[in-house]
């Protein structure tokens, strides 16, 4: 017994080795995508079934959409534009489409409650479109004459007109769509909920595809990966879709774009061909050579070959793809954007000495141009009565005999004093070797600003302060010399 449990034993074992060699050898012959143990299970299962509705979810990334999208369609990105509108003093804007649409979709559903209609039609003009309205949206007077006309007609019916606050939200999105939306998708807000995004457990390859800047760090995966072929040819697929769903492109056009990529992808002698079945192949061949000349081929020539793909992708190489070096640096670049964004907005000039004022004055072209800079008339003054200059030499010597060659940010006094800011006075805890009094001021303020690396933009205020004030005791110190 023991024998034959020992025989069938080695024999079942025999069979699994001769198994996995016969599977090992199939697997070499194929080719492709077809070296992937579930792409039989993909083949019969797109061709069994529609993937058309499937694939039009898959034509939208998360991380980039529509204004129509963001506005209408539930997300969790709405906020966050809400939170930027805000910002910008644009929230009424919002809050007026939002309102609209809610109404417009109540007013659907009971027709037959006229009144109610009117009212809230009317609570809604007064609250954003009337001359005193809380919140106030700027609006042609024709568009609100109009809309104040379709809420309270003339006869004597009281039913509003449906549509009545249509053309003021169509001028409202517009504005909205013009200049704040493309605003947005540059602000730390959309940054920050790009981060949340890629961050999160809803992640998935479409939102990466159908996003240009996320899409270049996933070609450089790819082509470490040597999968760049899978991904031009889903690229292409979608390109030639939008090209489909565009009625102003003539037949002819698609089908020559649809023969490219057949000859490229598709064909048995493809330049890059992904090893499709003859079952997939003929397929695509009877809707690119379809019977009528002028019909072009359908919108859906390509949609089984690029699910398969989609899914392969999906499966196979996007969870490599977020342990990747590329996807940890997609998401350092745009924290280090976002770090940037909040260093520029916090950062502000806060002297108030004459020096700053200028400097203000020459970064902003409107305030340059309106109003001339401030007179130095401390400088003009010293030069008229010689006096003013021995008394200034005397009152600088004594502030530095004070000072104890600390030196140190501030401003100039009417006087020609320096007189230290008290807000820099965490300044000198620095080491004792930085704060040596140095014969040359520019290396001084250097060796601060170079202590400071990590904060860009305290660097660029710091250097704009010094040079403007460094050039300031330089004018005060040639005037002296003169007299």
């Amino acid at each position: 017994m023991s024998f034959f449990r020992a025989f069938s034993s080695n024999n079942k074992g025999l069979e699994r080795s001769r198994n996995r060699s016969k599977s090992r050898n199939r697997s070499e012959n194929l080719f492709g995508i077809q070296k992937y143990s579930y792409y039989r299970d993909l083949a019969i299962q797109s061709g069994h079934c529609t993937i058309s509705s499937e694939l039009a979810s898959l034509r939208r990334s998360r991380l980039h959409r529509s204004l129509y999208n963001l506005v209408y369609t539930p997300n969790d990105e709405l906020n966050y534009f809400i939170l930027y509108m805000e910002s910008c003093s644009l929230s009424s804007h919002l809050k007026f489409i939002l309102d609209v649409h809610v109404y417009e979709k109540i007013a659907r559903e009971n027709s037959s409650k006229s009144n109610d209609q009117q009212v809230a039609a009317l609570s809604l003009f007064h609250r954003y479109l009337s001359i005193d309205a809380k919140y106030f949206i700027p609006m042609d007077d024709e568009i609100r004459r109009l809309t104040l006309s379709l809420i309270c007609p003339s006869s004597n019916s009281t039913i509003p007109d449906p549509n009545c606050f249509q053309m003021a939200r169509e001028q409202t999105w517009k504005s909205i769509e013009e200049n704040a939306y493309p605003d947005y998708l540059s602000c730390p807000y959309h940054v920050n909920y790009q981060l949340k995004m890629l961050t999160s457990n809803q992640l998935q390859l479409h939102d990466i595809f159908h996003h240009s800047s996320s899409l270049s760090y996933f070609m450089e995966f790819a082509e470490q990966e040597q999968i760049v072929d899978l991904v031009r040819f889903w690229l292409a697929v979608e390109d030639f879709y939008q090209r489909t769903m565009n009625r102003m492109i003539d037949n002819q056009i698609l089908s020559e774009n649809a023969l490219s990529i057949y000859d490229q992808y598709i064909s048995l002698q493809a330049r890059s061909r992904l090893g499709f079945d003859d079952a997939i192949r003929a397929r695509i061949e009877c809707s690119i050579c379809q019977p009528d000349i002028d019909a072009g081929p359908s919108n859906d020539t390509f949609d089984q070959a690029a699910w398969i793909v989609y899914v392969i992708l999906q499966r196979e190489y996007f969870p490599r793809f977020l342990q990747s070096v590329p996807f940890y640096r997609h998401i350092s670049d745009l924290m280090v954007k976002l770090r940037n964004d909040d260093a520029s907005l916090t950062s502000r000039p806060t002297k108030t000495s004459e020096p700053d004022e200028i400097s203000t004055h020459s970064d902003n072209p409107l305030l340059a141009t309106s109003s001339p800079p401030p007179i130095d008339r401390t400088r003009q003054s010293r030069q008229r009565n010689p006096s003013v200059s021995s008394s200034t030499a005397s009152l600088n010597q004594e502030t530095a005999s004070k000072s104890k060659g600390k030196f140190s940010m501030g401003y100039i006094d009417p006087l020609g004093r320096f007189i230290r800011d008290p807000d820099v006075d965490s300044i000198d805890g620095i080491s004792s070797s930085n704060r040596k009094t140095s014969s040359n001021p520019i290396q001084f303020f250097s060796n601060l600003v170079r202590n400071e690396q990590e904060e860009r933009a305290m660097e660029e205020a710091a250097a704009l302060f010094a040079e403007t004030f460094i050039n300031e005791i330089t004018s005060m110190t040639a005037n002296i010399d003169n007299e």
